[in-house]
């Protein structure tokens, strides 16, 4: 799996939101996705 995000922001402020204040870290729920695609793949192939 790949997985690839990217913030699309117009100000320095709006990427610092972005990435870990109150919008949540989009870094992370990337990150997060595609270990869960790893994880079904995994589940898929032990069948």
């Amino acid at each position: 799996p790949v997985a690839f995000g990217v913030l699309t922001v117009d100000s320095i402020e709006q990427a610092i939101e972005r990435s870990g204040t109150k919008a949540g870290n989009k870094g992370v729920e990337a990150a997060s996705s595609a270990l869960e695609m790893v994880s079904r793949l995994a589940q898929l192939e032990a069948k």
